[in-house]
């Protein structure tokens, strides 16, 4: 089911007009995974074959076409996957093999597969087998089967975490301090989950989405400022969040809009916690 603008077909449900209420995607596929970039959506069936729809303009659909799809189309080949992540206009997924591949807008390396964009699943340029995919607005991030960290795409803002500001067409490793095993990629920050529940970030820190008590970019891993125990991490826009070992959510970043759900509009630095609400 999707809901939300839909002047290019992103909702999937046959058409362009936009819906305040959740619409069931067309063609009566069963997913089991599912992924969104800004004017795209993708999800696998239950036989792992990959489907898209919506924005096409830089082939982020994986159809072989620039075509925008209001319905769900096959994504081009006979790959199967386990795992997807969308960006702005790119798309990646792990193949049941563990193979990264990605499609769609290369303008900055964010496919990891050298130069020019794709308009079909491309091999990212690792041969390391892939447990998890991030994307963020045009970098891409992978956490490896055992436990390192990579990411490619632009840099500008150090979100790549090579500790450099160099913008990167295959996958480089992120020096962390610990096996990861999560990761999540906002607009321009990632962040990655360790064995050890501690959460680092990197990249834009302008409003505090990185959490380290500051607003200074990082090029390197830094440390989330909190001593709780994290069990899983997510990252969009200029916010990041975790829910605690202990069930308990906190969020820190942006927040002109309330995102960080702990009844204020004030930007955090700090991971603070989400408030309860009366909805139930």
């Amino acid at each position: 089911l999707c809901w939300g603008d839909n002047d290019r077909g992103q909702l999937g449900i046959g058409a362009v007009d936009e819906t305040a209420v959740p619409s069931r995607v067309a063609g009566g596929t069963h997913f089991t995974a599912l992924a969104v970039g800004a004017a795209h959506s993708c999800g696998l069936d239950g036989d792992g074959r990959a489907l898209c729809w919506g924005s096409n303009d830089d082939g982020q659909l994986g159809t072989g076409d620039a075509d925008d799809h209001r319905a769900p189309t096959p994504v081009a080949g006979v790959i199967r996957f386990r795992g997807l992540a969308a960006g702005w206009n790119h798309t990646c997924a792990i193949a049941t093999s563990g193979r990264a591949f990605c499609w769609g807008s290369n303008d900055d390396g964010q496919l990891g597969v050298g130069g020019g964009s794709r308009d079909t699943p491309t091999p990212v340029g690792t041969a390391e087998r892939v447990r998890a995919l991030a994307a963020g607005s045009a970098h891409s991030c992978a956490l490896t089967e055992g436990g390192d960290v990579l990411c490619w795409g632009r840099n500008r803002e150090g979100q790549l975490g090579d500790g450099t500001r160099t913008s990167a067409r295959v996958p480089h490793r992120v020096e962390l301090p610990g096996a990861a095993v999560a990761v999540a990629a906002g607009t321009v920050h990632s962040c990655a989950l360790l064995r050890t529940d501690e959460v680092y970030c990197w990249g834009q820190n302008r409003y505090g989405q990185l959490g380290d008590g500051t607003t200074i970019d990082r090029a390197t891993p830094v440390r989330v400022a909190t001593t709780l125990p994290f069990a899983a991490i997510a990252a969009s826009g200029a916010h990041s969040c975790g829910v605690t070992t202990d069930g308990a959510t906190l969020c820190w970043g942006y927040n002109l809009d309330g995102q960080l759900g702990d009844g204020t509009r004030d930007n955090r630095t700090r991971p603070v916690p989400v408030r309860a609400g009366g909805g139930g």
